[in-house]
């Protein structure tokens, strides 16, 4: 409705006979819509034009970029006890000191390794989950480069925050909005 009273043309949407079936089977190249992010979203079909892997002790998860026209977004999924999928809609990555913690504080969570232990941004509680070495496998090829992961959940699970820490590179957080995998629909390019 938006797109017609500001000029936007809704797409054409490929057609059901080019679905996929899984979010595990999506390669480069295939096209992929999420709905109930944003509004702003709603009418985008990304095409993906990069598939990387991560690997930690917690197992496997993927990221795919996808891009329609300006706008990005990156998807995450993974299949540990279930599909999780969670989407990122801004890659500007955010410092220690606008999340409101520092790296001693990083430090003690990660020695607890407790669920209970927490983080507050901005009123909202984000609960550790957990804090590993990982890998990342770009194009899920080559031996992987390795960097130090931090995950927390917003007390409600609608919102992930991780921070992840790169040899030579300052503390980064990025948030991603959690999705149920029924909201992502593929299709084979």
């Amino acid at each position: 409705m938006f797109g017609s009273l500001f000029g936007k043309k809704k797409k054409k949407p490929p057609s059901s006979e080019s679905l996929v079936d899984n979010i595990k089977d999506i390669v480069v190249g295939d096209v992929f819509t999420v709905a109930d992010v944003s509004i702003e979203y709603d009418d985008s079909y990304f095409i993906v034009e990069k598939l990387n892997r991560y690997s930690s002790v917690g197992g496997d998860w993927y990221e795919l970029e996808g891009v329609d026209g300006e706008q990005k977004v990156w998807l995450y999924w993974s299949d540990q006890g279930g599909l999780f999928t969670s989407v990122m809609l801004d890659e500007r990555p955010q410092g220690l000191s606008s999340l409101g913690i520092d790296d001693d504080e990083l430090i003690r969570i990660d020695d607890e390794e407790s669920i209970d232990n927490y983080i507050t941004i901005e009123g909202v509680r984000y609960y550790y989950r957990n804090s590993a070495e990982a890998f990342l496998y770009p194009d899920n090829k080559g031996s992987g480069e390795g960097f130090y992961l931090w995950d927390f959940a917003s007390e409600d699970g609608s919102r992930m925050l991780s921070i992840d820490k790169w040899e030579g590179l300052p503390f980064q957080g990025h948030f991603t909005e959690v999705v149920p995998p029924e909201s992502v629909t593929a299709y084979k390019r």
